[in-house]
């Protein structure tokens, strides 16, 4: 797809779709995918790392505590597993050591007598995100997806890829999206407002378990409530909001670009694939709406 226009119709949407770290691809070049056929899967360095004071535990110096060890870095270790071990002189008493999680023994400090344990690696699994063909094949990574439709772009978003049935529920650009709108009926829909979400709805878009909210505008003030921290505006995408957020304009009650708010109401009751995902200082990346022809 070329260009950056905000709002595009009927152009060739190419997304390519790749693991963090070398796995299994699972497609073919040619083959139709749907939105959510899986691409590739593979397994990722888990980031959960518990430390052990082993030599409290065993009531043994820091620098004795080697001797002790039945586990050295780099052995795989279960959940309750021992991996260190203290006998009396006589047999009377043993004092052990157990790691708290499956994983890996991956160092040994003999100066101050800790074990880090890493858990092991998570599985992950990429999904096409849009319906298409599958055009371009990354031998142990992924794949490029090729797909016909529209697209319109955000100037910030909040939250992952997500898709669902899009519903505008806002008659015109500038109408605010309140709570009173959405309803149980939403739950994994795409919903569309105008011009700003108020924090109730917010909250209740959360709670009712909507795939994604488009507006003109936000809060800065209400997603900082609903998150419960203060907002990074780098890099976005990773936010749990129970929602992904598009927004079109800005903070404030910006209406909904007219452009954008006309191709959603041209696509009511189609498939919306969402990324709220944002790189704000270099513009790399905006946040999209894609509606598959």
């Amino acid at each position: 797809m070329t260009g950056t226009a905000p709002t595009q119709r009927d152009v060739t949407i190419r997304k390519t779709r790749r693991l963090p770290a070398p796995g299994e691809v699972l497609v073919k070049l040619g083959d139709t995918v749907r939105e959510d056929t899986p691409i590739a899967r593979g397994r990722v360095r888990n980031t959960n790392i518990v430390e052990i004071r082993v030599d409290q535990k065993l009531g043994v110096d820091p620098y004795n505590l080697r001797g002790y060890m039945l586990k050295k870095e780099g052995d795989a270790v279960k959940k309750d597993e021992v991996i260190a071990l203290r006998r009396s002189f006589f047999g009377s008493s043993t004092k052990v050591c157990r790691s708290p999680l499956d994983g890996t023994l991956e160092a040994f400090f003999e100066s101050s007598g800790k074990v880090l344990i890493r858990g092991e690696p998570l599985p992950i699994e990429v999904k096409a995100h849009i319906p298409g063909r599958v055009t371009e094949l990354f031998p142990l990574e992924g794949a490029t997806i090729d797909c016909k439709g529209s697209i319109t772009r955000g100037a910030i978003g909040f939250g992952g890829e997500t898709r669902g049935k899009l519903e505008v529920l806002a008659e015109t650009p500038d109408e605010v999206l309140t709570d009173a709108l959405i309803t149980k009926a939403h739950a994994g829909k795409v919903i569309a407002g105008g011009a700003t979400a108020t924090l109730e709805a917010l909250k209740k878009a959360a709670s009712t378990g909507v795939a994604a909210v488009i507006v003109g505008g936000v809060d800065e003030k209400d997603l900082t409530q609903l998150m419960g921290k203060e907002l990074s505006f780098g890099v976005t995408g990773q936010e749990n909001l129970g929602f992904t957020l598009v927004v079109t304009g800005g903070f404030g009650a910006a209406p909904m670009d007219a452009d954008a708010f006309k191709l959603l109401n041209e696509s009511n009751g189609r498939l919306a694939c969402v990324d709220g995902t944002t790189q704000i200082r270099t513009r790399i990346l905006r946040p999209e709406v894609i509606v598959p022809a």
